[in-house]
Parts: structure tokens; C-alpha cells; sequence
């Protein structure tokens, strides 16, 4: 095992000093496998990275909760009347999480929001708000982790405390100095105080909408008794002289299940409750585990064509391999007589050949991860892409450029070895 191991060392040494004697040739050999590894190499980063980052978007929502959002039909017509306080009625109702509750014991809890649109003023700045009133156990569903002050409690809710939760970057556009914690501010014009202020990480648009939380305006939270009490279930939109009124007794529904694998279930029993007291479709039912699964599997899908694109670079690098390992063997032809005639066998010659393919796919795939690397470098700091660098797939792309360039040499060195060592000898 020794000398069969020494041997092949020696033939890959030789192998490696017949491609630097053509260092242009080989070098122009090598671009493909290059290319090729670092495309492979670059699109499993880059795959990885965007199923992160929609591991982390779906995140956001909980894999154990189900989402129910009240949503307005589509425009019907209405009566002709010329009462002004005609009140369109749709969306989730009372009645609805009450049903639900009863009917699916595969239920934990189910924490009601009310969503108002509400200007927020400090002094004479005010600012255009999504008014969320939420239940205390809801920030924590959705993990969100309050930087400064405290969180609500069962206190809040149960008194109706006019407190409320904000994001730093209203503060930011509040243009205040003062300490945000305590601060003084007023939601419509009922007078509020700031008690908690979350981290500035916002959620990402596809979350905002699966929340119902208007991206154009900031999100506040307050204690769902308050928001009940305060602004009600009433909206009255008023514009170009007449005014539009809305009554939605639920403006969204968390529903959690008690563990992740009675996620669907639930959320088949919430469609079926829903679907025979809401003839009119007045509502969007979103679950975020079945939700990741699609994504997961689009991903899944573009990941496999881009390798497959990638791997079209590795296929042209192993057609250039076998025509340039032709061209060398019609080259070198009175070298190989001469080695059949000092006794060398054919498969000594077969080796040699395959062994020199072997150092092209090897050298190649070495330069082609380092490509791979300012490849993904540059795609996150030019493009703004996400990539997570797993190093298996540095070692997955140099063992396919190696069985690649060994393939696309069989067929050179089989030609060389079975070469007449007659004709070869004679061979000008």
C-alpha cells in the first residue's frame, strides 16, 4: 500500500509539472472548472442565505400561531338612502372567537386585536399611527422584546391603563430630548403615557401585511381593554363631504394552537367555522407553518435551476479538459511509444493521463472556492444579498469539479494507452 501510495504521488507530481510547462494552455483549461465551482459555490450560499432569511421572516409570526385578519368585501351595492350614518357591518365578530373556542380544543388561546388609525401628538408635532390594541401575551407571541421601560401586564388590562408601547423610531420623529420612558402623548385626544419602547428592528413588509399593520404609518400598542373602551369598534371615514361608517368587532384574531403539529388541523376547524357565518368572505385566514413550508419549497426549487445553471459552467469546463487532453496526447504521442517501449503498461498510461485531469479538477476547484468567496463577498456588499457560507459546499464543489475533469479525461487517456507503441515511436 506504501509504494502503490508513493507511485501515485509521483504520477500526480509528474502530472502537475506537464501542465507548468504550458502554464497559459492549462491556465485557460482551468478557467471553466473555475467558473464552474465558484457559480456552484456562490448559489448554495446565496440559497442558504434566502432560506435564513425566510426562516426569519416566518419567525416573526410563530409557527404555533394562525392569523385571522377581518378584510372588506368587495363593493357591493348598497340601498339607495340618504342617511348619512349608513354603517357597513363585515369582518370577525365576537361571536366568531367564542365558536371557535368552544369547537377546537386543539385551541391554547385566542388573543383579539383591535386596529384603529389614530394621528399621535406630542406638544404640536403629531404623527399618523396604527393604533394596536393587543392583549399583553400578544408581544411576546410575536417576540417583541422591549428595549427600554417595561412590557403590559395583567394591571394594564384589567384597569384599561392608558399606556402605551412605541418604536424608537417615533421618537425619533417626534424630535424629542426628553427621557421616552413616561413621556406624555396624546392618541386622538385621549392623553396617553409611554411606558415600554421595542427595538428598532421593524418588521418586514410581507409581516406587516400578514398583521394588517399599515407600512405607511407607525405601529403603537396599547392595552386591548383600553383600545375597546377609548375608540371602539366604530371607524367613520369622512371625505368630500360624506361619511363612510365601519363597524368591525375584530379587526384580527391570534389563534394559537397548543403545539406546532396542531397548527393545520386548527387552521382547517377556523376555515370550516368561518366559512358558515361568513358567506362573504370578509376575512384572510394566514398560517405562517404552512406559509414557510411554500416558501421552503419555491427556495427549494430555485436553488436546484441555479445549480443547474452553475453546473452548465463545470460541464463546459470538462468539454474543454477533454479536447485540450487530445490535443496534448496528439502532441506528446513519440513520448508515449517511447514509455511503451522502456515497459511502461497500459494502464500506467491511463493513470498518468487521468492523474494529470485529476490536477487540472483539482487545482481548478481550489482557485474556484476562492472565487466562490469574492463572488459571495461581492454579492453581499454590492447587491445586499444574504448568504450563510456553509465550507460542505466548498468540499461538494471540489469533488464534483474533480469527478468532472477525471470523467472528461477517461476517453483522452483510454485513446493514449491503447496507442501503438509502433506507430507512436514513429510518429513525427
Amino acid at each position: 500500500m506504501t509504494l502503490g501510495l508513493t507511485a501515485l504521488g509521483e504520477v500526480f507530481l509528474l502530472g502537475v509539472r506537464n501542465l507548468r510547462r504550458n502554464k497559459l494552455r492549462s491556465f485557460l483549461t482551468m478557467l471553466g472548472m473555475i467558473f464552474g465551482v465558484g457559480s456552484v459555490i456562490a448559489m448554495l450560499a446565496v440559497g442558504a442565505g434566502a432560506r435564513a432569511e425566510i426562516l426569519a421572516r416566518i419567525a416573526e409570526l410563530g409557527v404555533q400561531n394562525i392569523i385571522v385578519n377581518s378584510i372588506k368585501p368587495p363593493e357591493e351595492s348598497k340601498p339607495q338612502t340618504t342617511n348619512r350614518r349608513w354603517i357597513d357591518r363585515y369582518g370577525l365578530t365576537f361571536k366568531d372567537r367564542e365558536i371557535i373556542e368552544k369547537t377546537c380544543p386543539a385551541v391554547e388561546r385566542i388573543l383579539p386585536v383591535n386596529i384603529v388609525r389614530q394621528r399621535l401628538w406630542h406638544g404640536s408635532r403629531g404623527i399618523d399611527c396604527s393604533i394596536l390594541g393587543v392583549e399583553p401575551e400578544h408581544l411576546r407571541s410575536f417576540g417583541l422584546q422591549v428595549r427600554l421601560g417595561r412590557t403590559f401586564n395583567e394591571i394594564d388590562a384589567a384597569q384599561a391603563a392608558k399606556v402605551c408601547i412605541v418604536r424608537p423610531s417615533l421618537i425619533r420623529e417626534l424630535e424629542t430630548l426628553a427621557d421616552p420612558v413616561g413621556l406624555e402623548v396624546r392618541i386622538g385626544v385621549e392623553p396617553f403615557r409611554i411606558v415600554g419602547v421595542l427595538d428598532d428592528a421593524q418588521f418586514s413588509s410581507h409581516t406587516r401585511k400578514a398583521l394588517s399593520i399599515d407600512g405607511q404609518h407607525q405601529e403603537v400598542y396599547i392595552p386591548y381593554t383600553t383600545s375597546m373602551r377609548d375608540y371602539g369598534t366604530m371607524t367613520i371615514l369622512r371625505r368630500g363631504g360624506s361619511e363612510e361608517r365601519s363597524d368591525v368587532q375584530l379587526d384580527q384574531m391570534i389563534v394559537r394552537a397548543v403545539d406546532a403539529d396542531a397548527v393545520e388541523p386548527t387552521a382547517s376547524v377556523v376555515a370550516a367555522v368561518l366559512q358558515r357565518f361568513h358567506p362573504k368572505k370578509d376575512y384572510e385566514i394566514v398560517v405562517p407553518k404552512e406559509l414557510l413550508r411554500q416558501k421552503q419549497e419555491t427556495q427549494d426549487v430555485f436553488n436546484i435551476v441555479m445549480v443547474l445553471i452553475a453546473a452548465i459552467s463545470l460541464l463546459v469546463g470538462g468539454i474543454g479538459i477533454a479536447n485540450i487532453m487530445l490535443a496534448t496526447i496528439t502532441e506528446r504521442t513519440k513520448e508515449i511509444g517511447i514509455r511503451r517501449a522502456m515497459g511502461a503498461r497500459r494502464n500506467d498510461i491511463l493513470l498518468q493521463f487521468l492523474t494529470e485531469t485529476a490536477a487540472i479538477g483539482v487545482v481548478g476547484g481550489l482557485f474556484g472556492c476562492l472565487f466562490g468567496l469574492g463572488a459571495i463577498w461581492a454579492l453581499v456588499h454590492f447587491a445586499a444579498w444574504q448568504a450563510v457560507v456553509a465550507w460542505s459546499s466548498f468540499a461538494l464543489a471540489l469533488g464534483i469539479s474533480v469527478a468532472v475533469a477525471i470523467l472528461s479525461g477517461i476517453y483522452p487517456a483510454r485513446r493514449a494507452a491503447h496507442m501503438d507503441p509502433i506507430r507512436a515511436l514513429r510518429y513525427e
